[in-house]
């Protein structure tokens, strides 16, 4: 018997051992209630006041939000049987700073829920660096459009400068003149305000979003455009929500800029057709409009920079709507066929309500 219980703490005393000597903050709570905390975790969340973490409540290191996300991510844990589960939250710090960490959920006993590892890993650098780098690319990106944009913006404005010279000559206006002068202008703002995507910093909201009412607010903004193109819109949410997570203003441009384009493209008194669906894992938005095909060469470079297949178009729009598509882990994959129509499908992370 004693040595059985001699064993035993010395199983305890090395588990110890090798917990304090991890970089990693440990923490082993029963229920919510900490049982055991190694040096990093206590750096991590004692304070002065404090001589240890043992006997306190995790929760005073989580809002309610964070807290209920964890408490769902241990209880799938123990009923899935899965060990190190991740989970992103952000923590209230011994300085009273909030950090955003990632945390490894394991269960220490497969058959008793009270038991739970947390291993803490402070995300905050790696985060400054992800930003950092987006920032980068933002401004790669600009490099890239240099020549392009000099092009684009150059065009309208030498007509603007011709006609304003013929104005100027002539005593009578033209209202002609003006008329081309301000579609020029309008194709410059037009640049512009799509170049701003990429030079003004946006801070990112994510949070759960139903494309269900995100795409419905989108297709009412063109009603009156479809009606005067004589273009009907069909919109076929499903019986379901359709939630995902993400930044709710940019998801909105991608639609518009679809949609919109959608209908630019679409033979007269054609219908474009939103769809949206679902599986275990991924939601789909499906928006097809029944128009000119559009050629196999052609759709690969579709979101690359100032490649359109309008006449009067920037491929800026598109570019926009790839790159947001793609923040949130989505894809877009698209097939277009002669007398049928084309089509973009959007494929995103699919989430639950907590």
């Amino acid at each position: 018997m004693d040595s059985n219980r001699k064993s035993v703490n010395v199983t305890m005393i090395d588990y110890e051992k090798v917990l304090n000597n991890v970089t990693e903050a440990v923490i082993i709570l029963q229920e919510q209630m900490i049982i055991f905390a190694n040096q990093p975790a206590e750096k991590l969340f004692l304070d002065s006041r404090q001589r240890s973490l043992c006997g306190t409540s995790f929760s005073q290191f989580l809002d309610a939000d964070a807290l209920s996300r964890l408490q769902v991510k241990i209880h799938r844990c123990f009923f899935n049987n899965l060990s190190d589960h991740l989970i992103d939250l952000s923590i209230r710090s011994a300085d009273n700073k909030i950090k955003p960490v990632e945390m490894a959920i394991s269960m220490i006993d497969a058959s008793d829920q009270s038991l739970v590892q947390l291993t803490i890993n402070d995300i905050s650098n790696r985060i400054a660096i992800e930003e950092s780098l987006r920032q980068s690319e933002k401004l790669s990106v600009i490099g890239k459009l240099s020549a392009g944009i000099l092009h684009e913006v150059k065009n309208p404005l030498t007509s603007i400068k011709g006609f304003l010279q013929l104005m100027q000559k002539d005593p009578v206006v033209n209202r002609s003149y003006i008329k081309i002068i301000l579609n020029e202008v309008e194709q410059i703002e037009k640049i512009a305000g799509e170049l701003l995507y990429f030079t003004k910093p946006k801070s990112q909201h994510f949070e759960v979003q139903d494309l269900s009412v995100l795409v419905n607010e989108s297709v009412v903004l063109f009603e009156t455009q479809a009606l005067i193109k004589q273009v009907s819109l069909e919109l076929r949410p499903g019986d379901s929500e359709h939630l995902v997570n993400g930044d709710g203003t940019q998801l909105k441009q991608v639609f518009i800029n679809l949609i919109k384009n959608a209908i630019e493209a679409s033979n007269d008194g054609a219908t474009v057709t939103i769809t949206l669906s679902s599986d275990e894992s991924s939601e789909y938005v499906k928006i097809r409009n029944v128009g000119k095909e559009i050629p196999g060469s052609m759709i690969k470079n579709l979101g690359k920079s100032f490649f359109t297949t309008k006449d009067t178009g920037t491929g800026l729009g598109l570019m926009v709507t790839y790159t947001i598509v793609h923040n949130h882990q989505g894809e877009i994959s698209v097939k277009s066929t002669k007398n049928e129509g084309t089509s973009f499908l959007l494929t995103f992370p699919r989430v639950t309500r907590n």
